[in-house]
């Protein structure tokens, strides 16, 4: 079997270790199912395809609209938006979460917008007409709950994308480039020991520290949906 690549689009650390875990667990891969491709750095050689079952791309920090970034965010952009360009040309297998989601979306000609915040929690997510004939969200159940925390979301809908899922508060949850490439705002990755490490990392950032308890106990008392992960891994393994 080919393994998946892992685009890693935050720093390293807790949680980029957190991600690999979840992905492996929730993905039934073992050590060698996941070979991460760190984007952080000045030079980055993109992969070759045919040596992969598909592509994952992680989560961000970053804030792509933002008019203050550090080398580390600029070479993050720079590298996944050329990979995101070649994934859309090649209808590649993809699952992108939340800041892959976005950066998808600006290689394929959209904008982003900061009018559809989600604060740290765990969201109602419901199914389009078009998510529910999908054959990997079609899976899923018709509105689910999960982990979400962005700051920026999609302006408009680019040429390709068929919007597979919202939220009442952010219109594209998930979505399809061609008939390939997902990209999904929230979490599926984030399980409970994932969100305890995210709000514990994030406090004073997302949310205020008076918070804390209040957020923790609301994160932690949902039951989330994570079956988009196995059901990518399981449709494009090879």
């Amino acid at each position: 079997m080919r393994p998946f690549l892992v685009a890693v689009a935050r720093p390293s650390g807790k949680i980029a270790n957190d991600e690999q875990r979840a992905l492996r667990k929730l993905g039934h891969l073992d050590a060698s199912g996941l070979v991460p491709l760190t984007l952080d750095q000045p030079s980055v050689s993109l992969p070759d395809f045919s040596l992969y079952s598909g592509v994952i791309i992680t989560g961000s920090p970053y804030n792509f609209l933002s008019t203050e970034k550090t080398d580390a965010q600029r070479w993050t952009e720079e590298h996944l938006l050329r990979l995101c360009e070649r994934l859309l040309a090649a209808d590649f297998p993809t699952l992108a979460l939340c800041f892959g989601l976005q950066m998808l979306a600006v290689a394929a000609g959209g904008t982003l917008t900061s009018a559809h915040p989600e604060n740290m929690g765990a969201y109602p997510i419901t199914l389009t007409e078009e998510g529910k004939k999908d054959p990997l969200t079609g899976q899923l159940p018709p509105s689910f709950y999960n982990y979400v925390a962005h700051a920026e979301s999609l302006a408009d809908i680019p040429d390709g994308l068929t919007v597979l899922a919202s939220s009442p508060t952010t219109p594209v949850h998930l979505g399809r480039f061609g008939q390939n490439i997902y990209g999904t705002q929230h979490h599926p990755e984030i399980d409970t020991y994932g969100i305890r490490l995210r709000i514990e990392h994030y406090v004073g950032v997302y949310f205020d520290p008076a918070e804390y308890e209040d957020i923790l106990s609301a994160c932690t008392s949902v039951h989330t949906e994570h079956g988009l992960i196995p059901a990518f891994t399981q449709r494009y393994q090879r």
